[in-house]
């Protein structure tokens, strides 16, 4: 049956980390993990006024010159142009394939982890769903194997880190902190008693006392003090057999 935390509030934590990562790895539009600068710009665009690219894993972004001050800026509205296949090299397609992996095993690894606040895991699913959140982390740190690319590595042209690629750092380390979380803490759930005495406390409150709580079926009724329900008529002629007891003594 399903309950409300019921390992507690620990497992939000992993949640919400894996969730940022999985978030953080989708903000970047696919033309924006690098900026590339060199030769190689001319040989991409076919033109040799381009001092620079911001260029992804699908496609790149040129940019446009300030007709005021003729500085070259970057209109993120502007379409993303497809590269020349023949780019390619085996470093780019590992790259792609391991960022795609980061993308499924961290969104499905966060989707998994939200199920625990409501429905109670065992050491075993709980270290499975950290196994997830590793291997997003190993994924997408491969992933910048595309700096190798031969088109980085050449010594003419210079591949720096961009908005997409620093955002796969962060993504990376959400998702490192979130597996160290999982794999170094195991909340047990709670028990049965424990849910029915948090029930039991929510609808009792702590100050009442045992001859406050009402009787089923007969409201008059009392509980003493040895726990016997005694009613208020009883309580009554016991009151009167006291004052005549105390008045014999007189």
């Amino acid at each position: 049956m399903p309950s409300c935390l019921p390992h507690g509030g620990y497992t939000l934590l992993p949640a919400v980390l894996c969730t940022l990562a999985w978030m953080a790895s989708l903000v970047q539009d696919g033309c924006d993990y690098a900026r590339l600068e060199g030769p190689i710009v001319k040989n991409i665009t076919g033109s040799d006024e381009l001092p620079f690219l911001e260029i992804g894993f699908l496609a790149y972004r040129v940019p446009e010159q300030n007709p005021i001050d003729l500085t070259w800026q970057v209109v993120y509205s502007g379409p993303c142009r497809p590269y020349d296949p023949e780019l390619e090299d085996g470093f780019w397609v590992a790259a792609k394939a391991f960022a795609f992996g980061a993308l499924v095993l961290g969104g499905a690894s966060a989707l998994f982890l939200w199920f625990n606040t409501c429905f109670a895991f065992s050491l075993g699913t709980w270290r499975w769903a950290g196994c997830q959140v590793l291997f997003a982390f190993i994924c997408q740190s491969f992933a910048f194997l595309w700096f190798g690319t031969s088109m980085c590595k050449n010594t003419e042209n210079t591949c720096t880190l961009f908005f997409g690629s620093k955002a796969d750092i962060a993504a990376a380390i959400f998702w490192l902190v979130s597996a160290i979380m999982i794999f170094s803490r195991y909340p047990k759930p709670k028990s049965n008693s424990d849910v029915i005495r948090q029930i039991s406390e929510e609808r009792i409150p702590a100050q009442t006392s045992p001859e406050d709580v009402p009787i089923e079926g007969n409201p008059d009724a009392k509980i003493d003090t040895n726990g016997n329900t005694k009613s208020s008529s009883e309580n009554e002629g016991a009151d009167t057999m006291t004052k005549l007891t105390d008045a014999e003594i007189i």
